[in-house]
């Protein structure tokens, strides 16, 4: 994902020279190539992967990861990266479907919204090395080290077992509420007698379908066109057009660091406010750093977008405190997006379909979340071109308030709840209250025939009731 950054960076240089001169729809094309053919791989991520199983899969599309950085570093011509780019986004949107499905079935509800987002967490953590590696590395020799970690993936996969076998990682105690729960639905929904190789089409035309895919997709266009997806591809250029008081390469890094950072203070956050809270908090500080971006640009005049720079700050120096402006608002933009907007789709990707429709449910949401992110970074320069560079963040920050709104009505509290509560919200059997449940075990009971995850667990704690009635 941060390898776009540096790559555009690489191939907008003047001292290299190496692709001639790019004109803004080839940068484009750069920064959106892979958005677009993920969306690919999203779309058949669940009926390609089911044969194999969720690890299996995973593991298997480290090949082509590998392949694509080797083309990468040795990439001669402009074609050569659309190619590796093509590549990367039909496998990388294959292994969407089965990481939530898989991290959705081997762990319990308080702890399920945490590690769904251990995806995004490790997601920044990539990025961030990309962004390190681009800024002491030329953007081939970082390719060539990033070869070395799909290579490490697939070893490691080797010791991870597929997910029915967490069953024999744990107790009867500790699986026993949604082993029933399950059992109850799979006689419910008739099931047994009914099911299909990849669940029946019926599944996909109810209310229990639609209701929760458009949640989810309506969350990922927020967290695509509130501005920090677009300033994740173009931070370099960016930097440079808003006149950052440093080094562009550097405060590409420092945005990396932000967003990681982030990242790990949303997942902590989670279990403790909850979704919704979060999100809420995350989109308002989304919208204050759009507006105060784009009333930034329109002070000093800064309209466009440039593209080409060997040095991009060396006109930018000064000891004047506002040149500090954009630097601390786009960072701060991108912490806010990064602690809740960005997290809470991939959050609660895995746990608001019901088990017939999961995994072909994720695939068929990531592809929408990654036709969003094509359209949003290949638009963006045009955009700005039209609009300028204030509209553009004036946009953002009308969206972010919009979903403020939208989500307060629609989005259920799922943190801590099993897997048959939401899946019963989204069918209409009952309905979830906005209330955090969270684990408050007892740690000096060895015993552990208490899960804390039973929804009728005594030690069962709710938030107060400022939080419990967001």
């Amino acid at each position: 994902m941060g390898y776009s950054t540096v790559l555009i960076g690489g191939v907008l240089q003047k001292s290299t020279g190496e692709f001639g001169n790019v004109s803004e729809n080839q940068v484009s094309w750069l920064g959106s190539t892979a958005s677009l053919t993920v969306l690919i791989g999203s779309l058949f991520s669940g009926l390609a992967t089911q044969p194999l199983g969720r690890k299996r899969s995973m593991q298997l599309i480290t090949i082509p990861f590998i392949i694509c950085w080797i083309i990468f570093h040795y990439a001669s011509q402009m074609w050569h990266l659309y190619l590796a780019l093509v590549i990367m986004g039909v496998f990388g949107g294959l292994v969407e479907a089965p990481f939530s499905a898989y991290v959705s079935e081997i762990t319990q509800p308080y702890l399920r919204g945490i590690l769904l987002t251990t995806g995004t967490v490790a997601a920044s953590i990539g990025i961030l090395m990309q962004f390190m590696l681009g800024t002491f590395q030329p953007w081939r020799t970082c390719a060539l080290i990033s070869c070395a970690f799909p290579i490490l993936t697939f070893i490691l996969f080797c010791f991870v077992p597929e997910s029915p076998q967490w069953l024999g990682w744990t107790t009867i105690e500790d699986i026993s509420y949604e082993i029933d729960e399950m059992a109850k639905r799979y006689v419910k929904d008739d099931f047994t007698v009914k099911r299909s190789k990849f669940g029946s089409y019926r599944h996909f035309l109810k209310k229990s379908f639609i209701w929760p895919f458009g949640l989810v997709t309506f969350t990922f266009i927020l967290s695509t066109f509130t501005g920090a997806s677009t300033l994740q591809t173009y931070a370099i250029s960016i930097f440079a057009s808003l006149k950052s008081p440093i080094d562009a390469y550097y405060a590409t890094m420092l945005l990396g660091l932000s967003q990681l950072v982030a990242s790990l203070i949303g997942a902590a956050l989670m279990h403790v406010i909850g979704k919704r809270l979060l999100v809420f908090i995350s989109l308002v500080g989304i919208c204050i750093c759009n507006v105060v971006l784009a009333t930034y640009a329109y002070v000093i005049d800064a309209k466009y977008i440039i593209l080409v720079s060997d040095n991009p700050t060396e006109q930018n120096l000064g000891t004047d405190v506002y040149t500090w402006v954009p630097l601390i608002v786009l960072i701060s933009l991108s912490c806010m997006d990064h602690m809740g907007n960005y997290l809470i789709p991939w959050a609660i990707i895995g746990e608001i379909f019901s088990y017939e429709t999961r995994l072909v449910g994720c695939g068929f949401v990531s592809s929408a979340s990654y036709l969003l992110n094509f359209l949003s970074k290949n638009m963006f320069l045009r955009l700005v071109s039209t609009i300028t560079i204030p509209g553009m963040y004036y946009l953002y920050g009308g969206i972010s308030f919009v979903g403020v709104i939208v989500l307060y009505f629609a989005l259920p509290e799922t943190e801590g709840k099993t897997l048959e509560e939401i899946a019963d919200h989204f069918h209409g059997v009952s309905k979830l209250d906005n209330k955090v449940r969270r684990n408050t075990k007892d740690t000096s009971k060895a015993s552990g025939n208490d899960n804390p995850s039973f929804s009728n667990d005594s030690r069962i704690a709710f938030e107060d009731e400022s939080v419990s009635h967001l």
